[in-house]
């Protein structure tokens, strides 16, 4: 799920959610290969999936079971399975179910098995930009009444925008995610606050012949689209309108298509850039190229991991430092793009009431410091930020803070899947971007999108 946490059991470093997914309208040769590439991987693991799905649905001794999809290969989470079950005390048992790896063949196993009806799937671990699609297909149930202030209750304002579509809400955020200005102190004493600064920062460094790169997400997937956003939003600008029926690319568009375009042939990018996903511009830093990273709170926590029996890395660790996001607008707080999870309650469990009650479990205080402390889960809970050991992992918790009151949301829609593999694609590779001319081709891919004329993923 968009996040881009790490620490993840069989993950390596940044393979998370915030960022990590793409789709496939009508848009390249290219991005159509890519999807029936991704398509025939999801359909070898679909028969893993539902087998597991099936040995789930019973219990073994009869008693009712409630199936989680999503978020279950977290590291500890069955410290935190186990946990939830002791406090349902028989009523019902937790079972977790794999999904492969990455957000894109989650999103397919979850969407052809809720297309099927299937009464197995109860509570559904939902990327953040899947409400809309998800909401509007009728896969999950409205909560209101007690149980939508339940779900309320102490969720911070930005990441609980995210659980609901047309005024209503749809999910329990289970966690959170907004990307930080990553630096090597020993190269930057004074990180830089805007990102004309980073940039004349780091072509310094580059004539000093020191390490001079800026790690950023630009390879074709939904981490680009995680920091285009992110520039787009901070200009003020967006991609459809609320309701999700007319494009809105406008001279805002054009503002950040310059700015991104301006980064890639600066000559302080990285040379991978078009290949760079969160885990390279992790390894960027680790690995002593890059002297700025735009990655997820889980860089701090990983390093420091890695330096236990690594050398240089420990020498990265001791010597990284964190920032918020430098100002795309000189003056303005940047509108980081948020990633996260959150919990839905599928339209088809036979046991919603105690699906409901499982979810708020798995993402209650005690199970939110659990996920962060284990699993780099960046809580969704005001509470947990107030607590002495969340702290003391999250030094940088006030930046996170800080940026989440301001931080922007993906755009809103059923069809965002077309949306995001039209936006990744038309803006690849970073280098070759003409502001206007590829400003005009998202209008009118986009809109067609919206017009029900692209194909769906």
């Amino acid at each position: 799920m968009n996040g881009g946490t790490v620490r993840r059991r069989q993950e390596a470093p940044g393979t998370k959610r915030a960022g990590d997914r793409g789709g496939g309208p009508r848009v390249s040769t290219r991005a159509t290969g890519r999807r029936a590439r991704k398509r025939r991987t999801a359909l070898a693991a679909a028969a893993l999936v539902a087998a597991a799905g099936l040995t789930a649905c019973s219990s073994g001794d009869g008693g009712m079971v409630i199936n989680v999809y999503g978020g279950t290969t977290d590291t500890d989470w069955d410290k935190v399975l186990n946990r939830c079950n002791q406090q349902a005390d028989g009523r019902y048992r937790i079972v977790g179910n794999l999904l492969p790896s990455d957000a894109d063949g989650q999103r397919e196993q979850l969407v052809r098995r809720l297309a099927a009806k299937d009464s197995g799937m109860d509570v559904l671990g939902m990327d953040v930009i899947w409400t809309a699609e998800f909401a509007e297909a009728g896969w999950v149930r409205e909560l209101t009444g007690a149980q939508q202030q339940q779900a309320s209750d102490g969720v911070l304002a930005k990441p609980l925008e995210t659980a609901t579509w047309k005024g209503k809400l749809y999910g329990i955020p289970r966690h959170t995610n907004v990307q930080l200005m990553w630096y090597r102190k020993s190269l930057v004493p004074n990180p830089p606050k805007t990102w004309d600064e980073m940039i004349k920062t780091a072509q310094q460094l580059k004539s000093e012949g020191k390490t001079y790169q800026i790690g950023l997400t630009g390879s074709q997937y939904e981490g680009y689209v995680v920091a285009f956003n992110t520039m787009l939003t901070s200009y003020g600008g967006t991609l459809v309108n609320e309701d999700s029926t007319q494009a809105t690319v406008d001279d805002k568009t054009v503002q950040a298509l310059t700015l991104l375009k301006n980064f890639a042939t600066s000559g302080v990018a990285s040379p991978s850039l078009s290949q760079s996903q969160e885990p390279q511009v992790f390894a960027q830093l680790q690995t002593g190229q890059a002297a700025f990273a735009i990655n997820w709170p889980y860089v701090l926590a990983s390093m420091r991991d890695a330096g236990k029996t690594d050398p240089n890395s420990k020498k990265i660790a001791d010597d990284l430092g964190y920032a918020v996001y430098p100002q795309i607008v000189p003056g303005k707080q940047t509108t980081v793009t948020m990633g996260g999870m959150n919990y839905g309650i599928s339209s088809y469990s036979k046991h919603p009431e105690e699906s409901f009650e499982a979810a708020m479990c798995l993402r209650d205080e005690t199970s939110q410091l659990m996920g962060a402390l284990a699993a780099g889960n960046v809580p969704s809970l005001q509470s947990v930020y107030d607590n002495p050991e969340f702290q003391k992992a999250y030094p940088m918790y006030q930046v996170i803070l800080d940026e989440l009151e301001v931080a922007s949301i993906r755009p809103k829609s059923p069809v965002y899947q077309n949306i995001s593999s039209i936006v990744s694609s038309t803006l690849s590779p970073p280098q070759s971007i003409q502001p206007e001319a590829t400003a005009n081709s998202l209008r009118t891919d986009i809109q067609e999108t919206l017009e029900g004329k692209g194909i769906l993923p």
